[in-house]
């Protein structure tokens, strides 16, 4: 009897699937065999084309006019858009996209880096004063994620009191995407809090409206290109993807930076040596464990990639982590290395017109806050062996860091 030799599609990283339980675990075994066996792929579960490559991501990326973003909102937020009437920037095409973009743009001018600068140090201090001498703690719920709400919190003008609010609303915008693990009470309890956040913002933008006040909301309200303003809608959109951009990111972007330096010691102690190297070491930490796995895009008409025809109206999925491991690409990509020389070509903000609005704050606050936890710190050490990983699939960052201080 002839024995059968085991083919690429036998393997079981061939049933890639972005919901399946094993892929959460660890998608990188995933994304290397699909990057060298079948670099575009219809993914059945998610009815959509998984493009794995480094070219071919940014192909997609660059590629407006082939690939729309339309589609992102609807699939990331599902049924918990608390502005589900507004074009979002991130689901907009030029010329639509420009014209919000420069809005924003106006909006956000006044606000340099350098001036945001002292708050954020003040806030780091905060948070860090207040764990005090703990010799454990949570790092997400006590630093990593009220230090990026707290400074989008002051942008928009959120009441100090209306911060564990703005907190859950905050979380729960990125959650919804995957509502497949929650109970039927906790989906009711996401829809109120859709409402709740969304009824808070519309009273706030037209109280600004009436009384403007020195802050991102009252800018966006004011805001005016070639004699168009942004709609209450368009307004509360551009609040929520300032959430995403400034709080998610940052958030995961903390809790993955201290996950690459359990796994990779010895580059946490180049990094103490020299405090030079944070700024690359939180590029690096983007590119090895990227918060944003996926996203989106619909193609517009019958098109090709990678010599995969995809046909009009398909949904087609970037990955964005799997580019950021690509060896044609990055030298020896399973290794941190805060020191390597292409580090500019990762793409964990995206690619383009749609780079993500909030890169630069985010890297500001990353720098600001590692920083601080080396002065504070000499050791760090995470608690637990493994990770519960968020529950949207187009995420990745852990829901808890229980850590020891050295």
């Amino acid at each position: 009897m002839t024995q059968r030799h085991p083919t690429a599609s036998d393997s079981p990283y061939a049933n890639y699937s972005p919901v399946d339980p094993a892929v959460r675990a660890n998608p990188y075994p995933y994304y290397a065999w699909l990057r060298q066996h079948a670099p575009v792929k219809y993914v059945a579960a998610m009815n959509a084309y998984a493009v794995s490559r480094h070219e071919d991501v940014r192909t997609v990326l660059l590629d407006h006019v082939r690939f729309s973003s339309d589609p992102l909102i609807q699939i990331a937020f599902s049924e918990y858009n608390p502005a589900p009437a507004a074009r979002y920037l991130i689901s907009s095409d030029p010329p639509e996209h420009s014209r919000m973009r420069a809005l924003v743009n106006k909006a956000f001018s006044k606000r340099g880096l350098t001036e945001m600068r002292p708050e954020i140090e003040r806030t780091v201090g905060r948070l860090l004063d207040a764990i005090g001498e703990a010799r454990e703690f949570e790092f997400i719920e006590a630093f990593a994620s009220p230090l990026p709400v707290s400074v989008v919190a002051d942008i928009l003008g959120i009441e100090t009191e209306r911060h564990a609010d703005f907190r859950r609303w905050s979380n729960n915008v990125t959650a919804g995407g995957d509502d497949s693990r929650m109970s039927e009470a906790q989906r009711a309890r996401m829809h109120q809090d859709t409402r709740d956040f969304r009824a808070y913002m519309l009273d706030k933008i037209d109280t600004v409206r009436r009384q403007p006040q020195d802050n991102l909301i009252s800018d966006l309200v004011r805001a005016e290109e070639g004699g168009e303003r942004l709609t209450a809608d368009e307004v509360l959109a551009m609040c929520v993807l300032l959430l995403i951009a400034g709080n998610e990111t940052t958030t995961s972007l903390l809790a993955n930076a201290l996950i690459c330096l359990r796994e990779f010691p010895e580059q946490e102690a180049l990094i103490r040596a020299d405090r030079a190297l944070i700024p690359a070491f939180v590029d690096e930490s983007l590119r090895y464990l990227s918060p944003i796995q996926l996203l989106f895009r619909r193609a517009t008409r019958d098109t090709e990639v990678a010599g995969v025809q995809i046909p009009k109206d398909a949904i087609v999925m970037p990955m964005y982590a799997s580019a950021n491991h690509d060896e044609t690409v990055f030298a020896e990509p399973a290794r941190l290395n805060v020191q390597r020389t292409d580090l500019r070509k990762h793409v964990a903000f995206g690619w383009g017109v749609h780079m993500c609005l909030g890169k630069a704050l985010s890297r500001l606050e990353g720098a600001i806050a590692l920083n601080a936890l080396f002065d504070r710190y000499p050791r760090l050490d995470i608690t637990v062996p493994a990770y519960d990983w968020c529950d949207a699939f187009y995420l990745r960052s852990p829901k808890r860091l229980p850590v020891r201080r050295g």
